[in-house]
């Protein structure tokens, strides 16, 4: 990797010894004609920094005190980057080795930023199944690439002059501060392709608590996101007292729309557990109450995660 790299790959990470290694390893093999840079924005008190170091001694880290937000994890790593292409990978996923030339051919193409699709890397629990449908069914890797107004954070790159343009990725929103961010790239009239053939594989929670936490906060993190810009569903996160009445309505609306998407890839899977499509269940109505809260504006960095 040279002094001056064409891209930089940013990846925040809490508390990843278990995963940062793959992730790490498919990112130094990738197939990227030209020069690159990895950067890990680390936050966590545990060995993580160290096996960075020890194993990946190419590889850039700033290791932060505490926890960080994982947006303002990424715009650090952003701040360090020499890349014109900023790409952006989670330390819980895997790419292929052709991952990086396909962010950036898309880039050079004249698009402002580029997703790919994500695909579950840990299917032998159907919790893991569960928060890969609740969580990424917008993101699933069939169809053709198209134009899109949002993409999903653990897949994307931009390039660097649109990123900054866009004000970089706002803080206090997780887990949907990309919807803010390309909201704000939609306003900018910047363009977003979404290409499923581009794929990283998410490790996914295999606990039950953990998966449902997440959902709750996702739901909070939604109403959050939904009191400040205008979309669908943006009248109930500003009423409380509406979202409370809308939300018997709602539950089965998601979880319809999840399973309606999931079919399509996971039709087997689907068909022969279904106690896949309860445990969706659960995790809609979770979501639900964390959509409530927010409507009652609690933030959803209030909800501290165990990791990202």
């Amino acid at each position: 990797m040279s002094d001056k790299p064409a891209c930089s790959i940013i990846i925040p990470s809490y508390r990843s010894t278990k995963t940062i290694g793959a992730c790490l390893t498919a990112l130094v093999a990738q197939d990227y004609a030209g020069p690159y840079e990895i950067i890990v924005v680390d936050s966590s008190p545990d060995e993580t920094p160290e096996l960075v170091r020890r194993m990946f001694p190419a590889v850039r880290l700033i290791h932060l005190p505490q926890q960080t937000d994982p947006a303002q994890a990424r715009n650090i790593g952003a701040e360090h980057a020499s890349g014109d292409v900023l790409a952006f990978i989670d330390s819980d996923c895997t790419a292929g080795s052709r991952w990086l030339s396909q962010l950036a051919a898309t880039i050079e193409e004249g698009y402002d930023g580029v997703g790919g699709a994500t695909s579950n890397a840990n299917g032998d629990t159907l919790v893991s199944w569960a928060g890969y449908m609740c969580e990424f069914r917008e993101f699933l890797p069939e169809g053709k690439p198209h134009d899109v107004w949002n993409l999903s954070l653990n897949n994307v790159a931009y390039r660097r002059d649109s990123f900054y343009a866009a004000g970089c990725f706002p803080v206090g929103y997780f887990p949907q501060e990309d919807q803010v961010f390309h909201a704000t790239m939609r306003e900018l009239k910047l363009r977003l392709c979404f290409d499923p053939g581009i794929v990283v594989a998410h490790m996914h929670r295999t606990e039950r608590t953990a998966f449902l936490h997440h959902q709750r906060c996702i739901g909070r993190a939604n109403a959050q996101v939904l009191r400040e810009i205008d979309l669908a569903g943006t009248p109930l996160a500003r009423n409380r007292w509406l979202a409370l009445l809308a939300l018997p309505a709602l539950v089965p609306f998601r979880f319809t729309r999840t399973i309606l998407a999931c079919w399509k890839v996971e039709f087997a899977l689907v068909f022969r557990r279904p106690t896949l499509a309860w445990l969706c269940w659960l995790g809609m109505c979770w979501w639900g109450l964390g959509f409530l809260e927010g409507a009652n504006g609690r933030r959803s960095w209030s909800i501290i995660r165990k990791g990202h």
